[in-house]
């Protein structure tokens, strides 16, 4: 399904915000160009997945280190803040044996070791996600990352075709498919104004 960028950027004028930078640009033309050449056709789905990239990144709309850090130590140091205060209850930012650290990185926060490792997989890049972490700060694979994890149901083990199918349109639930309910109501509201957007 072809998705008419100038009408998606002017009503993203009108929904979100006057101005765009040119890497929020180059993201949303990313996740666009994706959705294009993968033939998907449900626009619930990629206004939920937009709303998702926009709530993850800070509105950035570009692939980012966990808690927006410039560097992996900054990232590694903030993950294990959180540990040390017993906010969560494993540090995944801690190195592993092959020296990476596997923090959130991304257009949608990846993390621990496993689910990189899982995820290459399913990209059909092997181990190179798992070998090489940053390969998530690439735009185009940060893409793939978003739009395979929330199809396939790879982050959770729910997907979009759980909330998004021929009887059902469940907005706030739908952030299970990334973190439980965190947020639920903020990026509901989010992906209904992404819909709008591409209406």
């Amino acid at each position: 399904m072809t998705i008419d960028r100038k009408k998606f950027f002017d009503n993203y004028r009108v929904q979100f915000h006057p101005t765009l930078t040119q890497k929020q640009v180059n993201g949303y033309n990313a996740m666009l160009n994706y959705w294009e050449t993968a033939s998907l056709q449900d626009l619930r789905w990629l206004a939920y997945a937009l709303a998702t990239a926009y709530h993850e990144t800070g509105e950035l709309i570009e692939p980012v280190r966990e808690g927006f850090c410039k560097t992996d130590a900054g990232s590694i140091g903030a993950v294990t803040d959180l540990y040390n205060r017993g906010i969560i209850a494993e540090n995944y930012a801690a190195p592993e044996s092959n020296g990476n650290s596997y923090f959130g990185r991304g257009l949608v926060q990846l993390t621990f070791a496993d689910n990189y490792k899982k995820m290459g997989q399913a990209l059909g890049i092997g181990n190179q996600l798992y070998d090489n972490p940053s390969l998530a700060l690439d735009l185009n694979t940060s893409v793939k990352i978003l739009f395979k994890g929330m199809i396939d149901g790879l982050f959770t083990g729910r997907s979009l075709a759980d909330f998004f199918n021929a009887t059902t349109t469940d907005w706030v639930h739908a952030r299970k498919i990334i973190n439980g309910m965190d947020k639920a109501d903020t990026i509901a509201d989010y992906a209904q104004r992404f819909k709008n957007c591409l209406s």
